[in-house]
């Protein structure tokens, strides 16, 4: 959103009413500003249970399957918070635009819960879509719902749906709000580290690694669509996969700031290094390599035998890849084996193409701890954490 800047007394800071009960302080309160000169605010209640890191950014930086895959493969513990559309850049005096919010709750990478500020996003919706509730009920339910008696409690108490049903609308609701946010591509987001949300946690039927490539073949067809009604007369079977080219934004982190330009190279080209997440897992693999061949001259034997050794399906992914001798490994090509299946296409084949290099790396890290002496182990997974962060 944009808004005017007042500068007052020092120890105050003014928010509209809507901002404040999004920080559930709509009564004010004491709060945490953390700030990156020139890119970033970043404002947090200031109470016992407030995060202990973060980091946020634009997502014309970073997509919201590649801030969800950095959180699942790190395992980490928070609430991603994304606005979507435009900042709400308005004339002086006029009301700011309302962005569109998402959320989305991990525990130990887990999704486990999601809420969203879009209408079609509500339970209500969401249940009548899947057949759970007729709209006579659901409006008649609507008209009961007050504090402390949510719509889902109502439906409950009213005989509408039996537990089991509202905790399947619950499910459904909070799997359709993350595939959602996978097709958004204008806006920010900010991941802050903390306590899982226990209390509304549900279990989804699929892991985040499946919900990530659920996500992207929703990107991919929105792709096609958009293709579609831009005219567009190749066949998608044969387009090749379009570069992306995206300027990076300033993204805020506890160091500071980082600017970058950052050009995609299509995942068919391998004459020059891949950008974006393909790039990072070559450089990845590659550190990996190089710290494990201080201990192990044979470091490149070790860790493509883990490749040999894999069944059939998934080896195909890797055919013809192999780490060379400084540790190099093509990662396009991996793209190209899950295009050539016939799986995947598209967004959809990178995302199954990211999937297998995380394995790769899951395991070079493994044999790097089980081959370093402990000190090293973890200077170099340190280091791993920071580049897959940007930081180096």
């Amino acid at each position: 959103m944009s808004l005017e800047l007042s500068v007052g007394p020092d120890g105050q800071l003014v928010l509209p009413a809507r901002e404040a009960e999004a920080l559930g302080l709509p009564a004010g309160g004491w709060v945490d500003v953390v700030t990156a000169r020139n890119a970033f605010g970043l404002v947090v209640p200031a109470r016992g249970d407030a995060p202990r890191s973060w980091f946020a950014g634009s997502l014309s930086a970073l997509t919201v399957p590649e801030v969800i895959q950095f959180v699942f493969t790190s395992l980490k513990t928070g609430v991603l918070l994304l606005a979507f559309g435009d900042a709400g850049r308005s004339v002086r005096g006029e009301a700011p635009e309302q962005l569109r919010r998402k959320s989305i709750h991990f525990r130990d990478g887990q999704i486990v819960f999601a809420s969203s500020s879009d209408a079609a996003d509500r339970l209500g919706p969401v249940l009548a879509a899947a057949g759970l509730v007729s709209p006579t009920d659901l409006e008649r339910c609507a008209r009961l719902v007050q504090s402390g008696r949510p719509l889902g409690q109502v439906l409950v108490d009213e005989g509408v749906v039996t537990p089991a049903a509202l905790y399947e609308g619950v499910v459904a609701q909070v799997r359709e709000i993350v595939l959602g946010a996978f097709v958004e591509t204008e806006g920010e987001f900010a991941f802050l580290e903390g306590p899982a949300d226990e209390a509304n946690a549900v279990k989804l039927p699929e892991r985040t690694r499946d919900l990530l490539l659920a996500g992207m073949r929703r990107l991919d067809e929105a792709e096609r669509a958009a293709q579609g009604a831009a005219g567009t007369t190749t066949p998608v079977a044969a387009a090749a996969t379009p570069t992306r080219t995206a300027t990076a934004t300033k993204t805020a982190t506890r160091s500071g700031t980082k600017t970058a330009t950052r050009t995609a190279t299509p995942a068919t080209d391998t004459a020059a290094a891949p950008a974006g997440p393909f790039g990072t897992y070559r450089r990845l693999l590659a550190r990996v390599h190089a710290a494990l061949a201080v201990a192990e001259p044979d470091a490149g034997a070790r860790l493509n035998g883990w490749l040999d050794a894999l069944p059939a399906g998934r080896r195909a992914l890797f055919d013809g890849v192999r780490l060379d001798a400084a540790g190099e490994l093509d990662t396009t090509r991996v793209v190209a084996n899950v295009e050539a299946a016939g799986a995947y296409r598209g967004a959809a084949a990178r995302a199954r193409a990211l999937e297998a290099l995380e394995e790769f790396l899951a395991f070079a890290l493994f044999e790097a701890k089980n081959r370093l002496p402990r000190a090293e182990a973890e200077a170099l997974l340190r280091e791993v954490g920071r580049m897959q962060m940007g930081k180096s």
